[in-house]
């Protein structure tokens, strides 16, 4: 019988394989030499990301000691902020920051959200690219999954200490405290499990009625440690946690700097956002060829017309109709065999058809309101003089993103006149602190041409001066960031053209507001001299004439055509008393609502009673006859644990230019 096997011919009868084997001479193939070209292949392995970040963490915002530290904290704030509203709970944020010996410090971040399970711990603080939201199509703070995971990771690197967790999920009786190290080779989070441990949790800033600290309801607090540097001024932590109070105004945060100093920016808003809904369709207008391509060869729509109605937002039956047949092609046709010229005539067709903008319920923007709140609630003690109407512009899209531009300014009280106006950069909620010179928000202020709007500016170009703070937010499902350490937004076309839009609609109200403030001035001048003028000349006519001094009112208002508020302020010990004198030197009878407050204080013993009260304002009714004069009259009790600030005057419902003495009221109230 002729048998081959394992490549040798044999002539055995019964043979079986097993004895084949063992009579079979195995001849070992001859040693190769090695080149060098093959050496440096057998070195190469895949390097986790985890170890790659560990190596070129300066990406990801851990470049200095300063810097680390405000990245660590921006990260762990966003975590909490983005669990607090998934979660539908008004976010209540408390952030540590203490000394332990030499650069190493210690910072805690705790939130009220909805906890973390426990086998989700290590994974949520010690795998990066864990749960990422990249690509998701939703809207959120955190885009890359890295952020918390690059702190801890960066915190261990630095110290060699590991990081604490607690947590409790609602239904638990008790909250979980794990201690971890995140293992940079495999990626992924190491709980140590001797300190593993239940424990009741108690919230420090809540008390019962036996004087007892209140368990926790739910939430999460993470402890680690780094090489820090902290700094006061900008950029700094303290900034960090400011700017985002401004662009929250429906969570309260509370920041313990390393000398125990304790700052609370309370909640002035009960209004939760609403949590955007997730699409993964792109828009028409902002793709591009290849995209369209590689899409149309994976989708599993049998048809080009289902494919364009299942795999893109924003196109009807009717748009995908005019669509097909601008672009000569049937609807039949599948979708894997367009050609790269039908794909260029398609592409081509949805910028020239006008289609609806992406649909607005995937971004959540912080909206007109809430801006003007946060910017009178934070900035407050700069006391501006003026805040514009922010302006939230419609959905746009860039490369099939959508995205929304939001822009706020305030002018005058404290802010300096001789520097250049000072800029708040946000992405989705989110403070944007460094790069500020490669950042589309930036380099969209210093395209606009500002002498145009009152400010001054050399050349027309570059960022101008004035005693301006503007604010500029830009929500989007994919901020398309400059870099990982998200610290800068790129320069695309798109968004630098609904920037410029937004800050040129808001400049025209800035404008508008300074040719009145200029306007007031003069009157103000004018009504001073007339005020000067004409009763000594009224005096010595009389004296003369050897007649009686006439009454100048009606001549006065006449010249003037104002309603002139005049303040008079006495104070005594722990009390101030305030009269307000109101005059209508017009022509006709002046009804309006005068606004008074006192930041920090609540105002009492008002005369006449006012019509109404607004949180710490007071409201009156002012109706005057032609050169009338009536009087207000409250006082004050001063506290040595608050400053007073002097007066808030507001009017309502009558033309700033013919008022003296009071500001139109711009609808913030100074705090609840």
């Amino acid at each position: 019988m002729e048998q081959t096997v394992f490549g040798e011919e044999f002539e055995k009868k019964d043979t079986t394989v097993e004895e084949i084997k063992k009579t079979e001479k195995v001849k070992k193939p001859k040693k190769k030499t090695r080149t060098g070209k093959n050496k440096t292949a057998d070195k190469l392995r895949e390097i986790p990301i985890s170890e790659f970040f560990e190596k070129n963490r300066h990406i990801l915002g851990f470049d200095n000691p300063a810097h680390s530290l405000i990245t660590s904290v921006k990260e762990g704030v966003d975590n909490s902020l983005d669990a607090c509203e998934q979660g539908g709970i008004l976010p209540e944020i408390i952030v540590k920051i203490n000394k332990i010996e030499g650069e190493e410090l210690k910072i805690s971040i705790e939130d009220n959200g909805p906890g973390i399970i426990e086998k989700e711990i290590p994974n949520v603080f010690g795998r990066l690219l864990y749960g990422s939201r990249f690509g998701s199509g939703k809207q959120s703070r955190g885009q890359q999954g890295i952020g918390i995971s690059a702190a801890i990771m960066y915190g261990q690197l630095t110290t060699g200490r590991s990081a604490e967790v607690i947590s409790k999920v609602r239904d638990e009786e008790c909250a979980t405290k794990i201690t971890m190290k995140l293992d940079i080779r495999k990626n992924r989070g190491i709980v140590d499990s001797a300190l593993t441990k239940k424990i009741v949790w108690r919230d420090e800033n809540k008390i019962d009625e036996f004087g007892v600290l209140e368990e926790k309801m739910s939430g999460t607090k993470i402890e680690f440690a780094l090489k820090g540097k902290y700094r006061e001024g900008r950029p700094s932590v303290f900034e960090y946690i400011r700017s985002t109070a401004i662009v929250n105004p429906h969570a309260t945060v509370i920041f313990y700097d390393p000398s125990g100093k304790k700052t609370e920016f309370e909640r002035i808003s009960d209004e939760k956002p609403e949590v955007p809904k997730t699409s993964m369709k792109p828009h028409p207008k902002g793709v591009e060829l290849g995209q369209l391509m590689r899409m149309a060869h994976e989708t599993s729509s049998s048809r080009v017309g289902e494919f364009l109605k299942n795999d893109f937002s924003s196109l009807g039956k009717r748009s995908i109709e005019n669509i097909l047949e601008k672009s000569n092609i049937d609807s039949i046709v599948r979708p894997g065999d367009l050609s790269r010229g039908e794909a260029k005539n398609i592409l081509q067709t949805f910028q020239e058809t006008s289609l609806r903008g992406p649909a607005s319920d995937t971004l959540i923007p912080i909206g007109e309101k809430l801006i003007k709140l946060g910017l009178k609630n934070v900035l407050e003690e700069i006391r501006p003089e003026f805040y514009t109407a922010p302006v939230s512009r419609k959905p746009s899209v860039f490369a099939g993103t959508p995205f929304i531009v939001e822009v706020g300014m305030v002018y005058g009280g404290n802010i300096p006149k001789d520097q250049s106006v000072k800029i708040l950069r946000f992405a989705n909620r989110v403070p944007l602190l460094y790069q500020a010179g490669g950042c589309a928000i930036t380099k969209a202020i210093q395209n606009v041409n500002w002498r145009q709007y009152g400010l001054e500016q050399r050349g027309g170009r570059g960022t101008p001066n004035g005693p301006v703070v503007i604010l500029v937010h830009v929500a989007s499902t994919n901020i398309p960031f400059t870099s990982e350490a998200k610290e800068a937004i790129a320069n695309i076309p798109e968004i630098d053209k609904e920037i410029k839009l937004a800050l040129r609609s808001n400049a025209k109200l800035l404008k508008r507001h300074l040719r009145k403030q200029k306007k007031r001035e003069k009157l103000s001048e004018k009504f001073e001299l007339v005020q000067k003028v004409l009763p000594a000349m009224a005096e010595k006519t009389s004296a003369l004439l050897g007649m009686p001094v006439p009454n100048l009112d009606k001549v006065v208002a006449e010249i003037m055509d104002v309603v002139l508020i005049e303040e008079e302020i006495k104070k005594e010990r722990n009390q101030v008393s305030v009269e307000i004198k109101v005059t209508n030197y017009r022509k006709r009878s002046a009804n309006f609502k005068m606004r008074i407050g006192v930041p920090n204080y609540e105002v009492e013993e008002a005369m006449p009673r006012p019509g109404k009260r607004d949180g710490r304002y007071i409201i009156w009714s002012v109706g005057l006859p032609s050169t009338e004069t009536s009087e207000y009259r409250f006082k004050i009790e001063l506290k040595d644990s608050k400053e007073y600030e002097g007066i808030e005057i507001w009017t309502e419902k009558i033309d700033s230019k013919y008022v003296i003495g009071g500001e139109t009221w711009t609808g913030a109230p100074i705090d609840n």
